[in-house]
C-alpha cells in the first residue's frame, strides 16, 4: 500500500495525466502520421504549398507558433520550408500544434494517437471528422505493427 493512501496517489495520477496529455504523442504516432502523410519522404522540396515529411502547410506552422530550426528566425524567407523538410524541427512544429488543439477528436474518453492525427489532417477547430482513403489504411497499418513491435519482448 502506498505510504500516504490511495487518495493521493490517485490525485498524483490525474495529475500527472492532465499535465502531460502529450504523453501519447511518441515515436511511433510521429512515424505512423509521418508515413501516412509522405511515406516519410526526406525530399526537400513542397509540393502545393505543403511541405517536409508530415506534409505541414505554412498555415499549420504558423498556427504552431512559428517553430524553427536552431538559430533561425521564424520571419527569415524560406524558415518555415526548411524547418518543415527537417524531420526533427517538423515534428517539434507538430508537438505545439498539438499543444494547442490536444483533444478528444473520436470521442472516446482518451487523447491518443488516434486523435493527434486527426488533429494533424483535420485541424484543431475541426479535428472531429474520421480519417479515410489511403491515409488511414497506411496510417492505421503503421500502427498495427508499432504495437506488435513494442509488444515484443527483447533480451
Amino acid at each position: 500500500m502506498h505510504p500516504f493512501g490511495p487518495s493521493l496517489l490517485l490525485l498524483l495520477s490525474f495529475a500527472t495525466v492532465n499535465g502531460a496529455f502529450l504523453s501519447n504523442l511518441n515515436a511511433t504516432c510521429f512515424r505512423c502520421i509521418c508515413d501516412a502523410s509522405t511515406g516519410c519522404s526526406t525530399s526537400t522540396t513542397c509540393r502545393q504549398s505543403y511541405c517536409g515529411p508530415f506534409s505541414i502547410s505554412r498555415a499549420y506552422w504558423m498556427d504552431a507558433g512559428r517553430v524553427v530550426l536552431p538559430a533561425d528566425e521564424p520571419t527569415r524567407w524560406g524558415a518555415f520550408e526548411d524547418c518543415a523538410n527537417d524531420y526533427d524541427c517538423a515534428t517539434g512544429i507538430v508537438t505545439q500544434y498539438m499543444e494547442k488543439y490536444g483533444t478528444d477528436c473520436n470521442g472516446d474518453g482518451l487523447v491518443d494517437c488516434v486523435d493527434y492525427t486527426m488533429l494533424h489532417v483535420n485541424g484543431g477547430p475541426r479535428c472531429q471528422g474520421a480519417l479515410g482513403g489511403t491515409f488511414a489504411s497506411r496510417f492505421y497499418q503503421c500502427l498495427r505493427e508499432g504495437k506488435r513491435d513494442s509488444s515484443r519482448t527483447f533480451g
